[in-house]
């Protein structure tokens, strides 16, 4: 039986969510923003539900592609001289998951790295995964085989995540952030809904700096221009710290690891220098530029 009353919440109006009679519907408890989600065989808490173009766009192409996905995704690391398995690894270590965890993964695609999360945090360890295209999502769930560990499917758009603050003990995306039609504003939704100490990784594709000139990498951001994506560093919620950056899968892609922090970090600029028989300090200095 799935307790969607008590997994999820609006994620627009992050009220309270109702259940219908018939079990086919959530209703959130807003008065002044009504809104309703269907229940199928994975529950969708999609908002908007008219996704903006660039969010439709890669939905229907996930659609399209689900069932040749994993083929085209391997050919893309062999290409890139890459050990796909020691790679996904990598990155899902870098969420210090423990058994017990509950973890949010946005963009599950077909489970390949859900099945690594789902490893990590059994026994008794509790998984959300969602996408947005559901027939991703469908193909994650027929093939993963959770032990030890519960498992949520829900479709969602990641900007608008349905849970509570401070929900999660980790949170993970891989291969969709430069996409996303709202990405700072998502960047900051993981961070809504991960507790204080929480790991949250991110990735996507883009080649280092000190590779854009080499041939075969020019050949490969001609070839698929998200290759010459930046990291979104400026996109990153300021209250985080143990900020990590790592080019992954022959160079092609790049992950970040940060740690969710109370606050944010201030640096003190009336400090005064030591030593100094009159006063001095960052402050000053800047006041005289």
């Amino acid at each position: 039986m799935n307790n969607y009353e008590q997994n999820f919440i609006c994620p627009k109006t992050k009220t309270k969510l109702v259940l219908s009679e018939d079990g086919k519907m959530l209703t959130n408890t807003s008065e002044s923003e009504p809104l309703s989600y269907e229940i199928d065989e994975i529950v969708d808490l999609t908002f908007p539900k008219e996704l903006f173009e660039q969010d439709r766009k890669e939905r229907v192409a996930y659609d399209d592609a689900f069932q040749r996905y994993d083929r085209g995704v391997t050919w893309v690391f062999e290409s890139l001289n890459a050990d796909e398995q020691e790679n996904r690894e990598k990155m899902c270590s870098l969420l210090n998951l423990k058994p017990g965890m509950k973890v949010l993964e946005v963009g599950a695609g077909t489970g390949k790295d859900s099945e690594l999360i789902i490893k990590g945090i059994a026994p008794n360890g509790e998984a959300f995964l969602s996408d947005l295209s559901p027939k991703m999502l469908q193909l994650a769930k027929q093939r993963l085989q959770p032990d030890g560990v519960t498992v949520n499917y829900f479709i969602a758009n990641g900007t608008y995540l349905p849970f509570e603050d401070n929900t999660f003990d980790a949170v993970f995306h891989f291969g969709g952030i430069n996409t996303f039609a709202e990405r700072k504003e998502a960047f900051e939704e993981f961070n809504r809904v991960a507790k204080v100490g929480a790991r949250i990784v991110v990735g996507d594709e883009s080649v280092p700096a000190w590779l854009r000139e080499e041939p075969t990498y020019k050949t490969l951001m001609k070839a698929n221009p998200m290759f010459a994506d930046e990291v979104p560093l400026q996109d990153l919620p300021k209250n985080i710290n143990n900020f990590e950056l790592h080019w992954i899968f022959g160079f092609g892609y790049y992950v970040m690891a940060y740690k969710k922090t109370e606050a944010k970090p201030e640096v003190d600029v009336n400090l005064q220098i030591p030593g100094k028989d009159f006063e001095d300090n960052w402050r000053l200095r800047a006041e005289k530029k």
